[in-house]
């Protein structure tokens, strides 16, 4: 009987394990790029908002 209360625990636990990784592994997943796609890294754009911000912080 302590066997299978034993073996029924690792097998529960070794599913929480399991189902924490999978977890994990779907969230990083999709932010990875796919091999030879470009990623847009020019993500700043000086608008002329900004350069009137600038400008007063110089001033």
């Amino acid at each position: 009987m302590k066997n299978k209360f034993f073996d029924r625990r690792k097998f529960l636990k070794g599913m929480a394990v399991t189902g924490a990784t999978l977890g994990v592994a779907a969230i990083v997943k999709p932010a990875m790029a796919k091999d030879g796609e470009i990623v847009n890294e020019n993500l700043y754009r000086e608008t002329e908002h900004f350069k009137k911000y600038y400008k007063s912080l110089r001033d």
